[in-house]
């Protein structure tokens, strides 16, 4: 009865405080923000360079322009990058990364200089997609008109412990599934021949589906599992504390420096 008794008070207590308080959250330093992305693909590195925005901000974090950048392979080639959009740099010259080699990027941003280091690994290319319609999903779908699975194949060397981040496509739009838009894997998880490994999205007829994968260092399938913690926790009263995102950048910064090779595929959604 008493334990009855002390809910009911706690209860009440908490209907009755119906006074907002703002929280003093500027206090909090301004931290700059680095993305980054090196692959094996032409057309597919950039650099974006942004700054954390207050608690109460709305809106894209503010960009970070007249930075100066360049990316450095172990063999010596350096790659000057040219800002193409407010706080987005794109290689001056278009270059492909190699498998092996390792990139190194500086980026000057007024006085201070943050620098990361990641090698880029092989990522095995895609077998094929197929098509396959999902029958319970078509009496009851969630979205009208989508009740295609994809289905991916592709060989994963047994010999290596690698990890992967895959991204889905419907008709060049990137697909999010509870704030989640880049899917991390790891070889524990996917078997040497993956053979019919569903997207988690469904497409309709006509839709044109396109799959991205990036084979990923272990630091990197580290970050993405605590950004994915991170978007997923709703800050409720029972929630787990955010994780601490990591990061290869040094200097201070926040964000990721990601080198991958990269393998993508796409395939037209049809009967």
């Amino acid at each position: 009865m008493k334990n009855i008794l002390f809910l009911a008070l706690f209860s009440l207590a908490l209907f009755s405080c119906e006074k907002t308080i703002e929280l003093d959250l500027e206090q909090a330093e301004e931290a700059t923000i680095i993305e980054g992305l090196i692959t094996d693909q032409a057309g597919r590195q950039y650099i974006r360079i942004s700054r954390s925005a207050g608690f109460y901000d709305s809106g894209q974090n503010p960009a970070v322009s007249g930075a100066i950048v360049s990316v450095e392979d172990n063999e010596g080639n350096v790659y000057p990058f040219v800002e193409q959009s407010p706080g987005y740099y794109v290689p001056k010259t278009p270059f492909s990364g190699k498998v092996g080699n390792t990139y190194t990027m500086a980026a000057k941003v007024g006085e201070t200089i943050y620098t990361a280091s990641e090698i880029m690994n092989y990522v095995p290319p895609f077998d094929s997609l197929s098509i396959r319609l999902d029958a319970e999903e078509q009496a009851d779908p969630e979205d009208e008109g989508r009740f295609y699975e994809v289905l991916v194949y592709i060989k994963e060397p047994p010999a290596t412990v690698d990890y992967y981040l895959a991204k889905f496509y419907r008709n060049d739009t990137i697909q999010n599934w509870d704030g989640t838009w880049a899917f991390a894997y790891d070889d524990l998880l996917l078997t040497e021949d993956i053979d019919n490994l569903p997207a988690p999205f469904y497409y309709a007829k006509d839709d044109l589906a396109r799959v991205e994968m990036y084979a990923v260092t272990h630091e990197c399938y580290k970050y993405y599992l605590d950004l994915n913690e991170n978007i997923n926790t709703d800050g409720g009263m029972f929630s787990g504390q955010p994780a601490n995102l990591r990061t290869n950048i040094e200097g201070g910064a926040i964000g990721y420096f990601q080198v991958s090779g990269l393998a993508d595929t796409e395939i037209r959604v049809a009967d």
